[in-house]
């Protein structure tokens, strides 16, 4: 049997239905199932998901039996995927827009992922490749995927989510559109605009699909939410909460990075110079072994102060300068519990 591979730093996350409503009765909806619990690794870290499945709970309710799905969920990677849809994003750029050998795009990506503890083969490397090419021919299938097609007649029509990537800053942007309800991609277009003639142009193969829309998710870019809105006027539409939340802890979250970097910048010589001094001090030999014993866990102590100093944050939640206070207040705790202990 394959050992399953293990992970040292894992975020855990939780994704639901970016619809709190149903749209046909406008009852509450609640979640019924888990759709998947899956390991995602992505080009900024690794990824717990769990992905949960929320339904109406009127039994009279003709959209009762539809299941929403998370867009969100479903932007990070490929269904059976581990890697993250940014990392075949950036692959896709690599062989065909810097038009490096499958090899250099390994070297490359395998260093990028390397930042993050995480290792690719170059097999691997050449199966990403395959689903980003997969992927860009996507919208050409979906009239013919009948399997699809009555899922969509059951669920009486689709919602339509689109989302972009991009590997790095002044790239060029890959935008996906998804049913949300299902999960199946149904256009894919590497572009190098995001004005809103452009979105329209890449949910045009939905619109040609000619299948009623029920709703519409997006992130707050201003031009995919007007091409939407233009497509489809009368449809509700719908922000994702992830970004919502992103954007809206962002002033929050930079005034706890120049917290934080004051701290460090204020802190960080102090420690170093005081492990220096311990780590000579023991190297020079300690005049006892109680004395060794005691260099040592100051040793621990002062590695523990110089790692809270250098925890970095992300968006929404994780604020590096509150977790640092944090990990300094036990710091200090732990200490007076000894000093205690030494008085006694």
């Amino acid at each position: 049997m394959k050992k399953a591979k293990s992970y040292t730093e894992v975020t855990r996350r939780f994704y639901r239905s970016e619809l709190y409503y149903c749209p046909e009765c406008q009852r509450h909806l609640r979640r019924t199932s888990t759709l998947s619990q899956r390991t995602v690794v992505t080009l900024k870290g690794v990824i717990r998901v769990t992905h949960a499945g929320y339904r109406c709970p009127n039994t009279e309710c003709e959209a009762h039996a539809r299941t929403y799905r998370s867009a969100a969920a479903d932007a990070l990677a490929l269904p059976s995927f581990t890697f993250g849809l940014d990392v075949i994003v950036l692959l896709g750029h690599l062989r065909l827009g810097k038009h490096q050998t499958l090899d250099e795009a390994h070297s490359e990506i395998k260093e990028r992922l390397a930042l993050i503890g995480v290792s690719i083969s170059r097999r691997e490397v050449l199966y990403l490749f395959e689903a980003f090419c997969t992927l860009l021919r996507a919208a050409s299938d979906a009239k013919q995927d009948e399997e699809w097609l009555t899922q969509v007649k059951k669920n009486r029509g689709i919602i339509v989510s689109i989302d972009g990537i991009q590997p790095d800053k002044g790239n060029e942007t890959v935008y996906i559109v998804r049913d949300a309800l299902t999960g199946r991609t149904l256009a894919a277009e590497n572009v190098t605009s995001s004005e809103v003639e452009v979105m329209k142009q890449i949910l045009a193969p939905v619109v040609d699909l000619s299948v009623p829309v029920r709703g519409t998710i997006s992130d707050a870019q201003d031009s995919e939410v007007k091409a939407l809105q233009e497509l489809w006027p009368n449809v509700p539409h719908q922000v994702c909460q992830f970004h919502v939340l992103r954007e809206a802890s962002r002033p929050a979250f930079e005034e706890d990075c120049k917290i934080k970097k004051e701290m460090r910048k204020n802190m960080q010589p102090k420690v170093r110079e005081m492990r220096k001094q311990i780590q000579k001090r023991m190297k020079q030999g300690a005049g006892s072994q109680a004395e060794a014993e005691q260099l040592a866990v100051l040793g621990d102590y002062a590695l523990g102060v110089q790692t809270a100093v250098n925890l970095d944050g992300k968006l929404p939640f994780t604020y590096a300068g509150v977790e640092a206070l944090d990990a300094l207040d036990e710091v200090a705790t732990s200490l007076e519990e000894v000093e205690k202990k030494g008085v006694q």
